[in-house]
């Protein structure tokens, strides 16, 4: 099978490379000193409106409304240069970000997102490893965390840091689906398959876990055929790529009864 290396799919012959629909999201903060009160904002998707992680900020107020206004400049700088894809300014954004506020858990995330979307996982660690520190609590700065472990091909790294991304954040079919192609890498296919029922519950129009079920589906013992097929024509009809060659070994699949 061929190897996508922007999806989390679960091929099982290749690795997971990053998801490419991040984009920055400002997320409420706990409550800080007044005079260094900052938000933390993390990389989460668009394309599955995923639920967010939030805290308590000092105020009504939004979050980046209380920065200072050097910060607030180079948080809304960082945003927009990422939302445009534009990484070197989104990394130089953010950096600035970090040097007014060095524990800044937004700055720190987001700097991972940019790493991992500039296919340098190692740097990504550098960052989220800290965020993590930082903002415990964040469940998107743990599902980062668990992509640029999947990318460096740490499996154990990667189903810690999911497994804590979903019990933080148990509303994020992201993190889900990203658990699913860890437990599947690592041949636990029941776990993915728990996983990726939990993704199309919680978004029932999540086109990549459909593919990612039917995959799962055929490789029961013996195919569960029909459910693989249902799920892959699903994924088709919401926009998931054909795949030529699965759908040859869907079609030359011998017809069984399959087992819910």
């Amino acid at each position: 099978m061929r190897c996508m290396e922007s999806r989390p799919r679960i091929y099982f012959a290749c690795l997971m490379a990053v998801a490419g629909f991040y984009t920055p999201v400002i997320l409420g903060a706990d409550a800080a000193p007044a005079a260094a009160a900052s938000p933390t904002a993390a990389a989460g998707g668009t394309s599955l409106d995923a639920t967010a992680p939030s805290g308590s900020g000092t105020s009504g107020e939004s979050p980046i409304m209380q920065l200072s206004p050097g910060a607030k400049v180079a948080a809304e700088a960082g945003i927009e240069a990422l939302g445009k894809n534009n990484f070197d300014a989104a990394q130089a954004a953010f950096l600035e970000l970090l040097k007014l506020s060095p524990d800044n858990a937004s700055a720190l995330i987001n700097l991972g997102t940019v790493e991992l979307r500039l296919g340098q996982p190692e740097e990504a660690l550098k960052y989220l490893e800290r965020a993590v520190v930082v903002k415990p609590d964040a469940g998107l700065a743990w599902m980062t965390l668990g992509v640029a472990y999947m990318n460096l091909s740490n499996l154990e790294g990667a189903t810690a840091a999911l497994t804590q991304a979903v019990f933080l954040d148990p509303k994020n079919p992201q993190a889900h689906n990203y658990l699913a192609v860890i437990f599947a890498r690592r041949g636990w296919y029941d776990a993915a398959e728990d996983e990726l029922q939990t993704v199309v519950e919680l978004a029932p129009n999540f086109a990549e876990a459909h593919f990612n079920l039917a995959l799962i589906y055929f490789q029961r013992h013996p195919p569960a055929v029909e459910l693989a097929r249902r799920h892959y024509q699903k994924a088709i009809e919401l926009g998931e790529a054909p795949d030529p060659e699965f759908e040859k070994k869907l079609n030359a699949a011998p017809e069984a009864t399959d087992v819910q």
